[in-house]
């Protein structure tokens, strides 16, 4: 074994489906830089497709794959979309310590003083501006623009297209619609939706589903 192929760090991805396969495609890009990672493959719940190979890679198996197979050298990164849904499978692992490791495209712009969690997403053509704060298990989707001293906390996702202002804050597992847009000093409280193409120009509370221009809340979650 050569000494880059030493520091090579084993990673498999959680779930299998469409964004699971665009997370392979920035780990891929990322290895054609400086070789990093060693792509081990998927692992889904779907039993249908254990076995099969997806893009090149297997799925290995289930989340038991990773329970029977986690060792210190052993790192993840969870694809799975639905918020609430990633946050019981990231807990899960949680518990026995499993390693969760980021996927930034290597186009991604990342100013100074930002601070950025475990298990992150960053899609290519995305800005992240100075003194910004991302949660762990944040998902940022394609060419989004997250503004000066934003904060997301974990769990949120930011589909592709959203501008997110300055000093804007998006609380716990919150939803953004692709193309929604906000203004600066507002905020979304904790796992509410925005619909796409909305425009954000007051703070939206928790639990909330908001759509339209300017957005307004039209139904409130359980």
């Amino acid at each position: 074994m050569s000494k880059n192929e030493s520091i090579l760090r084993s990673v498999v991805i959680i779930g299998a489906g469409g964004f699971g396969r665009e997370i392979l495609e920035i780990l891929k890009d990322e290895n054609k830089i400086s070789r990093t990672w060693d792509l081990l493959g998927f692992v889904d719940e779907n039993e249908e497709i254990h076995g099969k190979v997806i893009n090149n890679y297997p799925v290995l198996g289930g989340l038991d794959w990773i329970l029977e197979n986690n060792n210190d050298e052993l790192g993840c990164v969870c694809s799975i979309g639905a918020c609430e849904i990633r946050k019981q499978v990231v807990k899960k692992l949680e518990k026995i310590g499993v390693n969760f490791y980021n996927a930034i495209h290597p186009s991604v712009v990342i100013k100074d003083f930002v601070e950025i969690g475990k298990g992150v997403v960053i899609q290519a053509g995305s800005i992240i501006a100075v003194n910004s704060k991302i949660g762990d298990h944040v998902h940022i989707n394609f060419n989004c623009a997250i503004g000066h001293d934003a904060v997301l906390e974990q769990y949120c996702t930011v589909s592709p297209m959203v501008t997110i202002n300055g000093f804007n804050h998006l609380y716990e597992g919150v939803f953004i619609g692709a193309g929604a847009s906000f203004i600066q000093d507002v905020s979304v409280g904790s796992w509410s939706t925005i619909g796409v193409g909305a425009s954000v120009i007051k703070n939206i509370p928790e639990k909330a589903v908001a759509v339209g221009v300017p957005a307004k809340v039209i139904k409130r979650k359980g």
